[in-house]
């Protein structure tokens, strides 16, 4: 026992504790304490959800590489070659001057940079603004002498032109036209007419002294040869009407290009109604382009306009009425004069449309006259007094007088026609037209 105790006090000794020990805690207060201990690591571990703690980062090895110069290159660089310089060139007196020129020439260049700027000269603009007015004025002149230039060279090229033309048409008639060898058409019909005067200058002279008196008017066989050509319109007509033919030569159209000769048919629509019971102007449009007698250009195109007149005062039974066109308007300012009739679509003269007869106001004045007229009639045929039936009708016919002389007017009325606007007419040209 004494070695232990001693041993004891050596350890307490070395380790610094005191000698008094204090008393150990019972076996309960350590079991005790293990199972608060155990049942806070519960509380901690159910609380926390049993999540895995975050792993730690950790870097990956990545493969070798060898790019990129003098890594992973294993082979050393060769060593650089010494070379000797090259040798200087010897000097050449060619070289030379150009060296110095060139020299010169920066020089040059040098001061060119360093010398200072030239003052702006000074602009005086009232002489620029009237130096630019003389230029214009000097533009407009220039402009307008040329175009009167122009316009002269086209009107002298225009008269020789003509003149070509009536000089070509001149060497065409020339030839054509026969020597005279006898006496002209004319001539022949005076002559046949002097000696018709002077057959019946005989004859009238032989009447006379012809010891034969004639009593009364009738003819029977004593009339002569000439009187019956004068009293038979037949034989006049085949006898006296004979008449020597005239001869016609031909001409040459000048200008073709230009011209619409007569004949032509204009296609064109009306742009106004027509009301015959008066007479009126009356306007149209021209529809289908009209070209010239060679074809070569349009000379009057669509959309010319056409001024003309209708007719009033129709016929009981007529029923077109009569339009005259007197002027074409071009779109190119010109105007054309002309004198034709106009038509319908295929050509026949006249247009026609709505016709009024008027046949109700004829026959209804023709009844109320006779009926004016027949009821005095009835009413004395009736009468037995014979005072009063002369009475009745000397008012009838008084009556039946005055209803025709009022309402006789009626029974002779025209009829009217009317034509609606957008109709389709023509116009047949009546004369050769020359248009440029």
């Amino acid at each position: 026992m004494s070695e232990t105790a001693e041993l004891t006090k050596r350890l307490e000794a070395l380790e610094g504790k005191p000698q008094n020990r204090k008393p150990r805690p019972s076996f309960f207060v350590i079991a005790l304490g293990i199972g608060a201990i155990a049942a806070l690591g519960g509380l901690l571990l159910l609380f926390s959800g049993g999540s895995d703690p975050d792993s730690l980062k950790t870097a990956s090895p990545d493969e070798f590489q060898a790019a990129g110069p003098g890594f992973g290159d294993l082979e050393p660089t060769p060593a650089p070659i010494e070379t000797s310089p090259p040798p200087e060139p010897e000097p050449d007196s060619e070289t030379e001057e150009l060296r110095a020129q060139m020299d010169a020439m920066r020089r040059e260049l040098e001061a060119m940079r360093n010398a200072p700027a030239p003052e702006a000269p000074t602009v005086d603009l009232e002489a620029l603004d009237t130096l630019g007015a003389e230029i214009d004025a000097l533009r407009s002149e220039a402009a307008a002498t040329q175009t009167a230039l122009r316009e002269e060279l086209e009107e002298r090229a225009r008269q020789i032109q003509r003149l070509q033309n009536d000089l070509e048409l001149a060497r065409l008639e020339a030839p054509r036209s026969p020597a005279p060898t006898g006496p002209t058409a004319e001539e022949l019909r005076l002559q046949e007419l002097e000696r018709r005067r002077q057959a019946e200058l005989e004859e009238l002279q032989a009447r006379i002294a012809s010891p034969i008196i004639a009593f009364g008017g009738t003819g029977g066989s004593n009339e002569t040869a000439a009187q019956q050509r004068r009293l038979d319109g037949d034989t006049d007509f085949v006898r006296n009407g004979a008449e020597p033919a005239e001869v016609t030569q031909a001409q040459l159209i000048v200008n073709p290009s230009n011209t619409v000769v007569q004949g032509t048919m204009i296609q064109a629509v009306l742009e106004t109604a027509i009301d015959s019971s008066l007479a009126g102007q009356v306007r149209a449009m021209v529809s289908e382009d009209v070209h010239a007698y060679d074809g070569s250009r349009i000379l009057i195109p669509r959309g010319a306009r056409l001024i003309g007149r209708y007719q009033s005062g129709l016929d009981i039974a007529q029923r077109r009425v009569t339009i005259a066109w007197d002027r074409i308007i071009l779109p190119s300012n010109q105007t054309v004069e002309i004198s034709a009739f106009g038509g319908d679509e295929l050509g026949r003269s006249g247009t026609t449309g709505f016709v009024d007869s008027r046949f109700g106001t004829r026959f209804g004045s023709a009844a109320l006259i006779s009926l004016i007229g027949a009821l005095p009639a009835v009413a004395a045929q009736n009468t037995e007094d014979e005072i009063t039936s002369d009475v009745l009708e000397g008012i009838g016919e008084d009556l039946q007088d005055s209803a025709q002389s009022v309402i006789g007017e009626y029974l002779s009325v025209s009829p009217v026609i009317f034509v609606d606007q957008g109709a389709r007419v023509t116009v047949m040209v009546d004369r050769d037209l020359e248009i440029f």
